[in-house]
């Protein structure tokens, strides 16, 4: 269901209405061209018992515009004063809606730089965050090595002490430091 509603603004009324027009009437007009099957292979009885259609829509757009402006000797003063008016609020309104647009394209592009300058930031912190972590890891397997092999050691050392090797067990015995 297509719902119209009041615009807020005269100056985007007529794009819109004219664009709705013409999309309805090319929509039409192919419609009405189009047939299931060729006239002559319709049976006669069908054929005699239609009416035919007529494409109001169409038949205006093939013969084109037929307005003309008359000179403005030949104009109503008062209409040509009212019309230069509604020209001149369009304009103003016009230029209005561009004035805006500038002004939220100047806001978005605000945005986007804010937001890009944010992502940088976020994509910053998380490449120290994993180079710390990295190091942290690094320093974690480096303490484990070590203690693996002074775990070794130990376990060398108590083991010669088992065997008798005063030497080796005097030798693995460190001092209070």
């Amino acid at each position: 269901m297509i719902r119209f509603s009041t615009p807020r603004n005269a100056a985007l009324a007529l794009p819109q209405t004219l664009a709705l027009t013409l999309a309805l009437s090319a929509l039409a007009a192919p419609a009405g061209a189009q047939s299931t099957a060729p006239r002559a292979e319709q049976p006669q009885a069908q054929a005699q018992t239609q009416t035919p259609s007529r494409d109001h829509v169409a038949e205006l757009l093939i013969k084109g515009e037929r307005y003309h402006r008359a000179p403005d000797s030949k104009q109503d003063p008062d209409e040509l004063r009212r019309t230069q008016a509604l020209n001149a609020e369009i304009v103003a309104q016009n230029d209005l809606a561009e004035n805006e647009d500038r002004a939220n394209q100047t806001a978005q592009a605000e945005a986007q730089r804010r937001w890009q300058a944010e992502l940088d930031q976020t994509e910053a912190d998380a490449r120290a965050a994993r180079e710390r972590h990295e190091a942290d890891l690094r320093a974690a397997g480096e303490a484990q090595a070590r203690y693996d092999r002074e775990m070794a050691d130990w376990r060398a050392t108590v083991a010669a002490c088992e065997r008798g090797d005063r030497a080796r067990c005097n030798a693995g015995r460190q001092g209070p430091n």
